[in-house]
């Protein structure tokens, strides 16, 4: 596992709910984003989460409700420690409902301000770009097969091609460990 040094030289990793949560996150400049699915968490996303935290901090942004507190249980439990972002539930409330998608984008910048601030400043530079990936086989016609294998080995939750590339990132995997990984098989 990286120091916290290293750690803090990457960009946060933030866990939102849904679809609108992801969104206003991405607004907001959050790059690596990746979302539950709703009122739970699946077990394939806690262990793509518990290869993540190996290099770089997570954040949890959840709903300020019961099945958000349920998440972050959840999450702390299987990776340990986590930056965990407290909602003020009355700015969370709109047409009766609950969570970070009724909150407006200004309510929500502020609270994380501190880790977007983070994220402008740190020098990370992307492992690979797509033309590293499409040389790899892992885009393009036949591709789905290689990122087979790199879906199985990190656990990541999802096989289409453009959230692969986006976890890949999140991994900090650079070309030679991809090539590794993908001859190793």
């Amino acid at each position: 596992m990286e120091s916290k040094t290293d750690l803090n030289d990457k960009r946060y990793l933030y866990v939102c709910e849904g679809v609108t949560d992801e969104d206003k996150l991405k607004k907001l400049g959050c790059l690596f984003v990746v979302k539950t699915g709703g009122k739970f968490i699946r077990k394939d996303i806690l262990l793509f989460l518990q290869e993540v935290h190996q290099v770089r901090e997570i954040v949890l942004v959840l709903d300020p409700d019961g099945p958000g507190r349920n998440i972050t249980e959840q999450v702390t439990k299987a990776i340990g420690p986590c930056l965990i972002i407290q909602a003020n539930k009355a700015k969370a409330i709109k047409n009766n409902k609950i969570g970070i998608a009724e909150m407006k984008i200004e309510d929500l910048k502020d609270l994380l301000w501190p880790y977007i601030k983070h994220d402008i400043y740190v020098d990370e530079n992307p492992s690979f770009d797509e033309e590293d990936y499409y040389e790899l086989n892992l885009s393009g016609p036949g591709s789905k097969a290689e990122r087979m294998k790199l879906i199985t080995k990190y656990h990541i939750p999802y096989t289409s091609n453009k959230i692969v590339e986006d976890a890949l990132l999140m991994l900090s995997k650079s070309i030679t460990d991809i090539k590794e990984d993908l001859s190793n098989e």
